[in-house]
């Protein structure tokens, strides 16, 4: 995937955009769009938290949507679809995109995303999603082929289940296991019941997203409390601790794409991954193959 983007200087926007005491404030989801059948909610990008580094949206299909346009954004965009399926018209035919898949669309690819099922989805843009940047075509006659086409085509990513730990199951769809992409990584996590992870201080910025249940941060200044339907960004550097005080199942997206090593992670006597001693060392197994 092409993304025109520059790591360094996107995290240090986004870090700059937030309060300096990490980790952020508890950033409510913002339904950009609210019709039947369908709810998009933002919870990063330039609607939810005024910030252009990247978009990250929850949307909810309840009824089939078959008909949508062609759009060809300026923007990279990394779909996962956690339920139903996704079909992604391009130049050379359609790629079908099921549950436990992801597709990434690199900047300039022109596409059309239809939903014949009920689906859940997120969607991640870098940089962030606008109107202006995603040239729909719309009306009669279709609009011009824009300057910033390009003949690229959608990338199909496998997810893989990174962590499985007896309490928590961590499902990467991009990154440096699932698509080889050292840039960005993109799961879904999903806690089972109550319990905690160890103290970390990753080098990676992380925008989190909790589509269910509720996450606590433990950090210096105290414990953030992040419900459903909002988010966190957490700064590189900042060292937290992650609890679950009930079943959870959020998205966190990491800038660089994570790895163990980056993680700096702080191993714990009882903690989620370490109560089997085998789920750190798949881990590190799996971003060494």
């Amino acid at each position: 995937v092409v993304l025109r983007w520059k790591c360094s200087s996107c995290v240090g926007s986004a870090a700059a955009r937030f309060s300096q005491a990490m980790p952020s404030a508890v950033l409510p989801g913002v339904d950009v769009v609210a019709i039947p059948g369908l709810t998009l909610t933002e919870v990063f990008g330039n609607v939810a938290t005024k910030d252009a580094t990247l978009s990250a949206v929850h949307e909810k299909i309840t009824e089939p949507s078959m008909s949508n346009p062609w759009r060809c954004p300026e923007f990279a965009e990394y779909i996962l679809v956690v339920k139903g399926e996704a079909h992604v018209e391009h130049s050379a035919g359609t790629l079908v995109v099921k549950a436990g898949f992801g597709v990434s669309l690199p900047a300039g690819c022109r596409v059309k995303v239809n939903l014949p099922e009920p689906s859940e989805l997120v969607a991640i843009c870098l940089p962030a999603f606008s109107p202006q940047t995603e040239h729909r075509e719309e009306g009669e006659p279709a609009p011009p082929t824009p300057a910033h086409a390009t003949k690229t085509a959608p990338l199909l990513a496998t997810a893989v289940d990174v962590v499985k730990a007896p309490t928590l199951t961590i499902t990467e769809f991009f990154g440096n296991v699932a698509s080889s992409d050292a840039k960005l990584s993109a799961c879904v996590a999903k806690v089972d019941e109550a319990c905690s992870e160890a103290w970390q201080q990753p080098t990676f910025a992380e925008w989190v997203l909790v589509l269910s249940g509720m996450l606590h941060l433990e950090h210096a200044d105290g414990v953030t409390k992040v419900p459903a339907g909002s988010g966190v960004f957490l700064a590189p550097n900042e060292r937290v601790k992650w609890v679950w005080p009930e079943a959870c199942t959020y998205v966190p997206i990491c800038m660089p794409a994570f790895t163990p090593d980056a993680c700096r992670r702080e191993p714990e006597e009882g903690s989620a991954k370490d109560a089997d001693p085998e789920t750190m060392a798949r881990l590190q197994e799996l971003h060494e193959n």
